[in-house]
């Protein structure tokens, strides 16, 4: 028996149909009469019925719509295929991965920052707490790699920087006596990150700097300035080019309604002072501002549904032209599971507080436990995380067509907003796929003529 997959994406297209399967990622065209006729076979199929009346053509398009997954014999099965990849993914316990926070302080003040009303560094007896933490759980033999993302604050302030070398050396010499890969990256606001500093960095297997710029100078300004209201952009701009030899950037702009406007404005920018020249050692991303505290008081964030629009409107303007991808042009299976839900990854704090979402770092009514000298001490909060499936009863996720590009996206938002009008976690193709798909269609980009 054969039925249609639950995953198929049909668009009309003149006397066409476009159709594009989110699990097999295939992408099709055909004339709507024959992917009609290719239906009602397979429904006589089901139906045991006399099926000599399709023609050789019927049949053809059918045994390959089956063979590229539009047509499944078993609907539970394949959804079954899709969520059993999520759980495999989130029990998996071979890899160590932390984020630590040396400090919530900065020397910014970004007006859609997360708000701390802590601004201590990471003392030395906790800094020795979580090294010895890393030593032992290394030496279980259980891991066999680690990562670590440092973050903040700023994690590059005077006293911060030095808590951040100082466990650097101990988990690279933890990771060297366990035989063990070791990475890290950082995320910084640049301003501090001059040739010196990345130096210090890559020699504490520091390989990639996530750093933001919020568009042109002018408008990146007025929202990452210093405390003192100093001006950032062209400061930023010079340690980036003065370091990317030494380290690989990530570059992202937050997006809210004042500067969705000047995307390709910033983009060529990059172009002109030669930043994104580096054959792929420097990426530039986007990312909407979000309200997770009160940073979108003003009214000026962008609904899920504004900016995943804006992004196809930039694809059509050519933001990804010249070989460099700003915004994802074709779906991909969701392979990674967000750290947050993994059983072996978690956010320490300054204090040795832990969280399993960065977002929560410096709330502490969000910590799921603490670091000492005897390990980790995990309270009930850390259920919400471990019990977390995109597909449980209470989500929505489980009958949408996205799934297996989506995968409930952001475990935090997908908790605080199931019950809401919109799910803030979903994903950009399910406000813009069928849309994206004709546009893709029209450039004959990608798609299978059947």
């Amino acid at each position: 028996m054969l039925y249609p997959s639950r995953y198929n994406v049909i668009v009309p297209d003149g006397d066409d149909v476009l159709f594009f399967n989110t699990h097999s990622l295939c992408f099709g065209r055909l004339r709507a009469s024959l992917y009609n006729d290719a239906l009602e076979l397979v429904e006589s199929l089901h139906a045991e019925t006399d099926t000599s009346n399709f023609s050789d053509q019927t049949r053809a398009v059918a045994f390959e719509m089956r063979q590229k997954g539009f047509f499944v014999p078993d609907p539970s099965a394949e959804s079954t295929v899709v969520t059993n990849r999520f759980e495999q993914r989130k029990n998996a316990r071979n890899h160590l991965g932390l984020t630590i926070a040396p400090t919530v302080d900065c020397n910014f003040a970004c007006p859609y920052c997360y708000e701390y009303t802590d601004y201590s560094i990471m003392p030395n007896r906790v800094q020795h707490d979580v090294a010895a933490y890393i030593d032992r759980t290394l030496a279980s033999g259980r891991y066999r790699s680690m990562h670590v993302t440092w973050y903040g604050g700023e994690p590059l302030l005077g006293e911060s920087f030095r808590a951040l070398e100082f466990l650097s050396g101990k988990i690279i010499t933890a990771c060297r006596n366990s035989d063990i890969p070791y990475s890290a990256n950082i995320i910084t606001n640049g301003y501090l990150l001059d040739r010196e500093t990345a130096e210090r960095l890559a020699a504490c297997n520091v390989s990639l700097a996530q750093i933001t710029l919020d568009g042109p100078g002018e408008l990146h300004d007025q929202t990452r300035m210093l405390k003192n209201g100093q001006e950032t952009f062209d400061r930023i701009l010079q340690n980036i080019k003065n370091s990317r030899d030494l380290l690989r950037f990530s570059i992202r702009m937050n997006v809210n309604e004042a500067n969705a406007s000047s995307v390709m404005q910033l983009k060529q920018i990059l172009l002109e002072e030669r930043i994104l020249d580096d054959n792929g050692r420097v990426a530039f991303y986007l990312s909407p501002v979000r309200s997770y505290t009160s940073s979108c008081q003003s009214g000026d964030c962008l609904s899920n549904a504004s900016f995943y629009k804006l992004q196809l409107e930039l694809i059509k303007k050519g933001i990804n032209n010249g070989g460099f991808q700003v915004v994802e042009e074709y779906p991909v299976l969701k392979e990674s599971v967000c750290t947050a839900v993994g059983p072996d990854s978690y956010v320490i704090g300054p204090s040795g507080e832990l969280y399993k979402c960065w977002l929560d770092l410096g709330r502490h009514e969000h910590s799921v436990g603490h670091i000492d000298r005897k390990g980790l001490h995990l309270n009930a909060r850390i259920n919400k995380w471990h019990d977390f499936l995109p597909f449980d009863e209470e989500s929505q996720c489980a009958s949408c067509t996205m799934l297996p590009i989506c995968m409930g996206g952001c475990p935090e938002l997908n908790i605080r907003s199931r019950y809401e009008e919109e799910n803030r976690a979903c994903c950009n193709w399910k406000y813009y796929l069928q849309e994206h798909l004709l546009h893709l269609a029209n450039l004959e980009k990608s798609v299978h003529a059947f």
